[in-house]
């Protein structure tokens, strides 16, 4: 609906990110649902353990602080629609060792082995840099766009 005018009209939207925050948080869609049909979406996603480059996504190039991200942590899941299986994936940063929390077993797990079909959320944290940035509270904030075609 196009307040201008005031008649519907084909539009579209854009967010602008101007601050990322300190954690970062990725959901990938695991679950898809239409009207007659759910099912999993088991397709691998290669994501990056290292060096996730979010720079060219940041609509304020005033900005010297860096936008790298390093993973440490994610949670899987396994089975089905109807039922299933969480575990987890943690970087303990002290030790700078992979560990796989699996309801009350935990046991080492080798870096590689990390990523896999069923990473379902995906943890981030801004890699450590030199650059001191601003406050993280407005991190949240992005600027939303509406354009109507008339």
């Amino acid at each position: 609906y196009c307040p201008q005018c005031k008649e519907q009209r084909q539009a579209s939207k854009k967010l602008d990110l101007w601050r990322l925050p300190e954690v970062l948080v990725i959901h990938l869609k695991r679950f898809s649902y239409s009207r007659s049909m759910k099912h999993k979406v088991e397709t691998f996603v290669n994501f990056p353990i290292h060096d996730f480059d979010l720079t060219n996504y940041v609509a304020d190039k005033r900005s010297s602080r860096s936008q790298l991200y390093e993973l440490y942590a994610l949670t899987n899941h396994y089975g089905g629609m109807g039922s299933g299986h969480y575990t987890a994936h943690i970087k303990l940063l002290d030790e700078n060792k992979w560990y796989n929390f699996d309801d009350s077993h935990i046991s080492p797990i080798n870096e590689e082995d990390v990523k896999s079909a069923a990473a379902y959320v995906l943890f981030y944290r801004r890699a450590k840099s030199d650059t001191s940035g601003t406050s993280s509270a407005g991190s949240r904030r992005a600027r939303d766009k509406t354009s109507y075609k008339h």
